[in-house]
This record gives structure tokens, sequence and C-alpha cells, in this order.
């Protein structure tokens, strides 16, 4: 599977542990499990700021391969610029977060 769908994939995981919150706060089983989509998403959002991956310049030089008769990019492509910083945000703030409450429940 390709790292940035899987990005993805536990990016909407998150969310959905995020809506989920009121069940997910009574286990630890469960606070474990949704921890793991967190710590995904911010390592991989720290390798792709700090590694060799530009997605913003491949995406618009395969968006250009693929359509050459385009002359400008798609508004959905000002995204890419910033999906590094989107998952380092939210993998941080929900790793913090579901710390706090499986410490609140070791207690």
């Amino acid at each position: 599977m390709n790292p940035l769908i899987l990005s993805l994939i536990c990016l909407v995981l998150v969310g959905v542990s995020a809506n989920l919150i009121k069940l997910i706060r009574e286990s630890k089983i469960l606070l474990l499990i949704s921890l793991i989509p967190c710590i995904y998403v911010l390592f991989y959002g720290l390798y792709i700021t700090l590694g060799p991956i530009d997605l913003y310049e491949d995406g618009t030089k395969n968006y250009f391969l693929k359509n050459p008769k385009e002359k400008e990019l798609p508004v959905v492509f000002v995204l890419l610029k910033f999906y590094q910083y989107i998952l380092i945000l939210v993998g941080a703030f929900f790793w913090i977060f579901i710390h706090k409450l499986f410490k609140k429940i070791k207690r």
C-alpha cells in the first residue's frame, strides 16, 4: 500500500476516533488502538517535511504529464503544499489528547 494512501486512511481513522471519543475514553484497549493512527500520521508528516519527498512538486509533474492541455492546476493541489503540516498538527494534537485520557484511566 502506498504510504500516502495509508496516511489518508489513518487521518480518517483519527477523525472517526475523535467522533467516538465518549466510547473510546472508557477503554484502555480502544485508546491504544486509536493511538496507532495518530502516531503514524505524526511520523509520516515529519518524514515528508524532513525527507526527500515533495508531494506538491511530484503531484504537479504527474498532473501536467497526464493532462498536457491544462494550463493551471486545480485548487485541490494547494492542499498538497500544506498536507505535511496538517498531518503533523493532527497527529500531535490527538496523540497528546489520547495520552492524557490514557493517564486518567490509569489512575
